[in-house]
């Protein structure tokens, strides 16, 4: 599945060492009260707070209170103009909020702001509609690009290599490369149930039962409630001739998201 997101998160340097301890609470993101409660604080304190709202934009964005964080991500670009992540922030609040055209409008201006930004590339590859079945907005070339930029600036960004990996396999193209992405999340980030999800998808489109059911069982021992790796590990027991086990995985995964089977089946994964 595509992976949206890497928030973006800043400590002003320089701050004076009597500032730090509340600084450093609106930074941190464990506790989004005290991280909310800290960054108010240094707005409060005023001087160059532009971070400070972008981080508690950050924190109200988290909690869902999209209001508070639109209002934040304002004012963050209202004290600084040039500041990309506090565009590449609120277009991660404009795609929780289903608003894409908004979204991607931000994530073009943070990359035009700092054109190797590849959180914003990645971001803006996930908003631009190939993860949606329900439209036929997708373009192949101009998201596989973004991905690519996103890993160009990035080598290490093991969701950037998840995202490229889900996009060839929702287009059923360049299936070896699409695995070879996959492996390379893991190899970066070995404890994301995302990317074992999305290679054993990949798998089932090689027709690679065994390995697909392995990945899925890896994915659901990180996440026992994924319903696409519930989903796909049913499709691939189903297709290896295990037919009631094939159906509980799939019941289990509608039971945790009903429209799943209709998605997926969208792409031809069914």
């Amino acid at each position: 599945m595509f992976k949206l997101l890497t928030v973006s998160s800043f400590l002003l340097i320089g701050a004076v060492a009597a500032l730090a301890y509340d600084s450093q609470d609106c930074v941190q993101h464990k506790d989004v009260d005290l991280e909310i409660t800290a960054c108010t604080v240094m707005i409060g304190r005023g001087g160059n707070v532009a971070w400070a709202y972008n981080n508690r934009g950050n924190a109200y964005r988290d909690t869902g209170d999209l209001d508070h964080a639109f209002a934040d991500y304002a004012k963050a670009i209202e004290t600084d103009p040039n500041f990309a992540d506090a565009y590449n922030n609120r277009g991660i609040a404009y795609s929780k909020k289903g608003d894409l055209d908004r979204a991607l409008a931000n994530f073009d201006k943070a990359i035009e702001l700092d054109p190797k930004f590849a959180a914003a590339y990645n971001n803006r590859g996930v908003a631009d509609g190939c993860g949606n079945p329900y439209t036929d907005k997708c373009d192949f070339d101009r998201v596989f690009a973004d991905f690519t930029k996103a890993i160009e600036f990035d080598p290490s960004y093991a969701d950037a290599y998840n995202n490229r990996c889900w996009l060839r396999t929702l287009a059923d193209r360049d299936l070896p490369l699409a695995l070879a992405d996959c492996a390379a999340a893991i190899r970066l980030a070995p404890s994301d149930a995302n990317s074992f999800d999305t290679r054993g998808f990949v798998n089932i489109r090689l027709n690679h039962l065994n390995e697909a059911i392995a990945d899925f069982d890896e994915a659901l021992k990180m996440d026992p409630k994924l319903g696409s790796s519930l989903y796909g590990r049913g499709l691939a027991k189903q297709k290896s001739g295990d037919q009631t086990g094939g159906a509980a995985d799939i019941a289990a995964a509608k039971a945790i998201r009903a429209s799943i089977a209709d998605e997926l089946g969208q792409y031809g994964l069914k």
